[in-house]
C-alpha cells in the first residue's frame, strides 16, 4: 500500500525536482528511441533494461548535468520504459509514447536506505530534509517514493510493505447500481450518488486561460506564466474529483456486502461519431457531448474503486451484462424502447409500472446479478473476493467478467 503526503520543498529543493523530472524524462525518451531503432540493427539481439542502464554512464559524460540529480531516479526511467514495453506486448497498454513536459511529471527513490523521516519532514537524497505534512502514521517497511508534482502541489507517495489480516467475509445486503451520466450511480434501494462537475463559469473560466495560452508568444515568459495558471485551475478540478469519487465509493461499500454493477465497456462507449470520409457518421457534435458527460463522472475509475475497496474489505462485487436493463421492467420483465420516453422516466407500456429510470435499471441489475451468481452460472459472475482478488492481481488478469 502507499501513502501520499503533500510535501513543500523551498525554493532550492523544487528547482532540483523540477531538474530531476527533466532528467528523467530526457533518459527515458532517449532510451524509447533507441528502443526505436533496434529494428535497422544488424545484432538481433534486443537491449534490455540492464543494458540501456549501464549507457547511462557514456550518457553523463556526454551531458555532465545529469550528474546534478540522483542516479536511482534516472534508473528508475529505464525502469519504467521497459515495464511500459511489457504492457504492451501483453495487451495491457499500447505503444509506449515519449514523455512530454507538464504531463504526469513524477520520478521515483528506489532505495528505502535513503530515506528518512522526522517530525514533519522527509530526507530525499540530494532534497536533504523537505518539510511534509504527514496526516497519518506511516506504518511498514518504506519500498519506495515517488516524488510527482500536480499543478503548484507537491507530493511524496510513500509505498510501504507490511502484513495485512485476511478479510473475512462481509454479511449484509446485496445492491444493484446503474452507472449513468446525470447520476453518476443508482443503487437499488433508491440511494442516488452525484459527482461534482464544472460550472458554466468554470468552463469559461477554462476556456479563458486556454485563450491567453494560446495568444501568448511561444517561448516567452508570458506564455509560461499563463500555462502555469491554466494547468493550476486543472489540477485543482482534478483533485475536487478526486475527492468526491473516493467518498461516493467509500459510502457505497460500507452500505452493502455485495453490490451487482453494469460490466460497461466505456472505450466503445465513448468512441467517436465521426466515422471515416467514404461513410460520415452522424450526429457527431451529439454524440461528442455525450461522450464529454460520460467521460466527465469517469465510470471506469468508480468501478476500480469500488472493486478495489469491497476487496479489501471482505464484500462481493459481481457484474452484469448491461444489455436491455434501462428499457426491461422491473415489474413485468417486458422490454421495449419506448419504455423510456425520456432519460430520467420509465413507464412500461405492457403492464403501466412507473418508476425513476436509474432506480428501474437498478433493481434490473441486482434481479440478473443474483439470477447468475445463484441459478447454476458461477463462471459467468465475477465476485471481487479478498483470496481471489489477491490471487488475480498476482496472476496479472483481469478480475471482470459478465453475470448475465
Amino acid at each position: 500500500m502507499a501513502y501520499k503526503f503533500r510535501i513543500y520543498p523551498d525554493g532550492e529543493q523544487a528547482r532540483l525536482l523540477r531538474r530531476t523530472i527533466g532528467c528523467c524524462r530526457l533518459v527515458y525518451n532517449t532510451c524509447l528511441e533507441q528502443k526505436r531503432l533496434e529494428r535497422h540493427r544488424s545484432d538481433p539481439r534486443r537491449l534490455s533494461a540492464i543494458d540501456q542502464n549501464k549507457q547511462l554512464a557514456d550518457l553523463k559524460a556526454e551531458l555532465p548535468w545529469l550528474r546534478e540529480v540522483p542516479h536511482h531516479c534516472l534508473q528508475q526511467a529505464v525502469i519504467d520504459l521497459h515495464r511500459a514495453y511489457a504492457n504492451f506486448f501483453e495487451g495491457r497498454a499500447a505503444y509506449p509514447k515519449p514523455r512530454r513536459k507538464y504531463e504526469n511529471e513524477s520520478f521515483r527513490y528506489p532505495d528505502a536506505k535513503q530515506i528518512a523521516f522526522r517530525e514533519g519532514e522527509i530526507l530525499l537524497p540530494k532534497a536533504r530534509w523537505v518539510r511534509m505534512v504527514a496526516h497519518r502514521e506511516v506504518v511498514g517497511t518504506v519500498k519506495n517514493v515517488t516524488v510527482s508534482l500536480s499543478g503548484d502541489h507537491w507530493y511524496a507517495s510513500i509505498q510501504v510493505e507490511r502484513e495485512v489480516a485476511e478479510p473475512s467475509v462481509r454479511d449484509g445486503i446485496e445492491l444493484g447500481g446503474d452507472l449513468g451520466v446525470v447520476n453518476a450511480l443508482a443503487l437499488s434501494d433508491g440511494a442516488v450518488y452525484d459527482l461534482p462537475r464544472m460550472s458554466d463559469a468554470e468552463k469559461r473560466r477554462e476556456e479563458t486561460l486556454a485563450r491567453v495560452v494560446s495568444r501568448r508568444k511561444k517561448g516567452s515568459k508570458n506564455r509560461a506564466k499563463a500555462q502555469r495558471d491554466l494547468r493550476n485551475f486543472r489540477a485543482r478540478i482534478a483533485r475536487r474529483r478526486r475527492d468526491a469519487k473516493h467518498k461516493v465509493t467509500t459510502a457505497v461499500v460500507c452500505r452493502c456486502a455485495v453490490i451487482y454493477l453494469e460490466d460497461l465497456k466505456v472505450k466503445n462507449l465513448t468512441a467517436s461519431a465521426r466515422g471515416t470520409v467514404e461513410e460520415p457518421g452522424t450526429n457527431v457534435a451529439r454524440k461528442a457531448g455525450s461522450n464529454r458527460s460520460m467521460l466527465d463522472v469517469s465510470p471506469g475509475e468508480t468501478v476500480r474503486q469500488i472493486e478495489c475497496k469491497m476487496r479489501r474489505s471482505g464484500g462481493g462485487v459481481y457484474y452484469v451484462n448491461p444489455a436491455y436493463t434501462s428499457q426491461r421492467c422491473h415489474a413485468c420483465g417486458h422490454i421495449e424502447a419506448a419504455n423510456r420516453p425520456d432519460r430520467d422516466t420509465f413507464k412500461c407500456l405492457s403492464c403501466g409500472h412507473a418508476a425513476c429510470a436509474d432506480h428501474n435499471a437498478a433493481l434490473n441489475i441486482l434481479h440478473l446479478g443474483r439470477k447468475a451468481r445463484t441459478g447454476g452460472h458461477p463462471e459467468m459472475a465475477c465476485e471481487s473476493n479478498p483470496a481471489a482478488g489477491r490471487k488475480q492481481e498476482e496472476d496479472g488478469s483481469s478480475p471482470r467478467a459478465n453475470a448475465a
